[in-house]
């Protein structure tokens, strides 16, 4: 990696950027978190992030996964960490692989807990993708719980939580 060329950070919420709203009673967004990430976990890279989008993973549609595609598509630098929820971060990881550019490595990366809680796993997870992003080949990959997954080897095991590679399907032609 180019040493002055800066990390991108993409952020489009998920529980990783969630915080309690006391007025609305609820988990929600406020803005992204991310330079204060970088300062707490003394990011020496260079870095610059950008909001695409504040929402839960569930509410995300095409529409939306094709926005965050063109975002990426339009970033000239080649190491983009996008911050993600971990509901639907499989697919959005899979639709976006074929439009980051060839020089690109992309990781997506999130919390199984917001990271405004005390036993969160997100700032591993952040600093997890930061160095994760700086080693890896082009490509698109998810970076979570201490493992690099291919984009399209990477499936949320809910009860588990964790992620882990999809079980291949038993062969029934014997």
């Amino acid at each position: 990696m180019a040493s002055n060329e800066p990390l991108v950070f993409l952020s489009c919420g998920g529980t990783i950027e969630k915080i309690y709203l006391p007025e609305a009673g609820r988990l929600g967004f406020d803005r992204s978190r991310i330079a204060d990430w970088a300062e707490r976990c003394r990011i020496t890279a260079p870095w610059r992030a950008e909001t695409v989008m504040l929402i839960d993973s569930l509410e995300m549609v095409d529409h939306d996964r094709q926005q965050l595609g063109r975002k990426i598509a339009q970033t000239p630098e080649s190491r983009v960490i996008v911050l993600h929820g971990t509901d639907t971060m499989a697919d959005s990881a899979k639709a976006v692989m074929l439009q980051r550019k060839e020089h690109q490595v992309i990781v997506f990366t999130g919390a199984m807990v917001p990271a405004s809680f005390e036993k969160s796993d997100a700032l591993f997870n952040f600093g997890f993708a930061c160095a994760a992003v700086q080693f890896l080949q082009p490509g698109t990959y998810i970076a979570m719980n201490g493992k690099i997954f291919l984009a399209d080897r990477a499936q949320k095991n809910i009860a588990a939580g964790r992620f882990e590679e999809p079980t291949p399907a038993p062969n029934a032609a014997h």
